[in-house]
Parts: structure tokens; C-alpha cells; sequence
């Protein structure tokens, strides 16, 4: 068992593929998704994968690597507050303030050696499209009659930043923080997945929580920096390619509504193809671009 566990395929694709599967379910039939207890059920599973792929907690946390599990404690605390905060106006603040104050904490050794050249200049893109992006998205207010297409938009941005940074960072000679948000990103596939057969049975899809929205979006954007940061060898373009998921996101509500008004099913996955739009070519960069070809950025 201990060996199945340890096979980087399982817990980087298929053990969170069925978790995200069960808490889509439990969020459908036993837990309101309104409710924290959700943020917790949630939490759980993205602390496993940091401890598993990070190692434990280090204290004091010296290397950055060491720092992402200090930021998702951080994300699922501020995901604990009330709706009415993380739903309001001032969430937009907040989120910018933590990914800002994140981005200096995993960053300030390499801010601080005073270098201006290309990845330190894709390093500062990186983190400010992803900061305003997850900002914007995290503040958005839902509609008081959501499109079919809208609980799905926050989980395609993630997914797709998740992806395309996952690629990037494991073809940037940096496959710990490729593991990591491979995690993150078929734990939010395996929730789309039943989301989006509810909504095939003529079924309203499940949205998330600002608590877990904040939570995966968070986590996503700070390993991503960290990326950006620290991979050796990431593509700048592809690393600034993935960062704009969460804006593609925010510019696609409600506007499928109005062009297919009469293709309420597909509207889902048309919104996550746009969506994923700039992650598809943040892979095919990174690909393209890959130290020595074929051999993946590790010779």
C-alpha cells in the first residue's frame, strides 16, 4: 500500500482526482457548499499533498519551498472567515494584500541580489497578472441567477493556471512545484467532472465557496510564483501565459449567455476552453522551449 501511495502518478493525478470526485459529491449531497466545514474537507487533502510533496512544516521556514506550506495554512485560515467578508467589497483588498505579502516573503533573497534581467522581469509579470487576476476573480459577487457557466468559471481558472504551471515548472528543471500543482490541478478536475454531468441531467452545477475559492486560488497563485521565482529553467512566456487564467476568467462572466443563449450545456466547456486558451499556449511555449529538447530541462 505504502508503495502504491508513493507512485508519483497516484498521488499527483489519481488520488486527487477521486478526492476532488467525493468532495464534489459530499458538497452536492451531505455538506452545504456554503458551509466552512467545506473549506475543511477541502483544506485536508491540499495540506496532504504539501506535506507529501514538501516535506513537513520546517520552523523557521528558511528555503521558499519550505514557505508554501506556511502560505496554504495562511490561505485556509483567511478561507475560515465569514461570507460576508470574503464576499464583499473589501475581499478584493484582502486578496491583494496576502499575495502581495506572499510574493515579497518567497521572494525578497532574489528581490534583494538587486539582478534586472529577463526571469527577474517575467518573475515581477508573473506575480502581478496573478495577483490582480486572482484578486478580481475572488471579489467578483455571484449573480442572483448564475449562469450555467459560472460556477464553473473560478475551478477552470485554477485547473488551467494548475496545468500550465505544473508543465512549465516540471519543464523548468523544478519537479517538486510541478507535482504540487499537478495535485491541485486533477483535484479541481475531479470536482468539475461531477459538476458538469449534474449539469448534462439538467441539474444546477454546484458552485464553490468564496472560503474554498479563496483557499485553491491562493495556493495555485503562490506556487506559481514561487515557480517563477526559482525555476532554473522556466520560459518567461510560458510562465507569463499561465499566470492569465484568473483575468481570462473574470472577462468570460456572463458573457456566453448572451452569444449561445440556447446552449446551456456546452457553455461550461466553451468557457473552460477560452479559459484555458492561454494555458494551451503556455504549454506549447514551454514545450517549444525546452532546455536540450527532449530532454525535459533536467540534462
Amino acid at each position: 500500500m505504502s508503495a502504491f501511495l508513493g507512485n508519483p502518478m497516484v498521488t499527483t493525478a489519481a488520488l486527487p482526482l477521486v478526492l476532488g470526485i467525493a468532495l464534489a459529491l459530499l458538497s452536492r449531497f451531505v455538506v452545504p457548499a456554503s458551509s466552512p466545514v467545506l473549506t475543511l474537507l477541502w483544506a485536508a487533502p491540499l495540506l496532504f499533498f504539501y506535506w507529501d510533496t514538501l516535506g513537513p512544516p520546517v520552523v523557521p521556514p528558511v528555503a521558499a519551498s519550505q514557505k508554501l506550506i506556511y502560505l496554504a495554512f495562511a490561505g485556509i485560515i483567511i478561507g475560515l472567515l465569514p461570507a460576508r467578508v470574503l464576499g464583499s467589497r473589501t475581499s478584493n483588498l484582502l486578496a491583494v494584500a496576502t499575495l502581495v505579502a506572499a510574493f515579497l516573503w518567497l521572494g525578497w533573497r532574489r528581490m534583494a541580489s538587486g539582478s534586472l534581467d529577463l526571469p527577474m522581469i517575467a518573475t515581477v509579470v508573473v506575480g502581478l497578472l496573478t495577483i490582480i487576476g486572482a484578486a478580481r476573480l475572488i471579489s467578483t459577487q455571484a449573480a442572483p441567477s448564475p449562469s450555467a457557466e459560472e460556477p464553473f468559471l473560478a475551478p477552470a481558472a485554477v485547473l488551467a493556471l494548475s496545468l500550465s504551471g505544473a508543465i512549465v515548472s516540471v519543464l523548468g528543471a523544478s519537479i517538486v512545484t510541478g507535482q504540487l500543482l499537478g495535485s491541485l490541478a486533477a483535484l479541481t478536475g475531479g470536482w468539475c467532472l461531477v459538476q458538469y454531468v449534474a449539469t448534462l441531467h439538467g441539474r444546477a452545477a454546484g458552485g464553490w465557496s468564496k472560503g474554498v475559492e479563496f483557499l485553491l486560488l491562493y495556493a495555485a497563485a503562490t506556487v506559481l510564483i514561487q515557480v517563477a521565482l526559482l525555476a532554473p529553467k522556466a520560459n518567461p512566456a510560458a510562465l507569463i501565459l499561465s499566470s492569465l487564467p484568473p483575468t481570462v476568467a473574470v472577462l468570460m462572466r456572463g458573457r456566453l449567455q448572451g452569444l449561445l443563449p440556447g446552449m446551456r450545456p456546452l457553455r461550461p466547456p466553451i468557457a473552460g476552453l477560452l479559459i484555458a486558451i492561454p494555458a494551451m499556449l503556455a504549454m506549447l511555449a514551454a514545450i517549444v522551449w525546452a532546455p536540450h529538447g527532449a530532454a525535459l530541462g533536467f540534462s
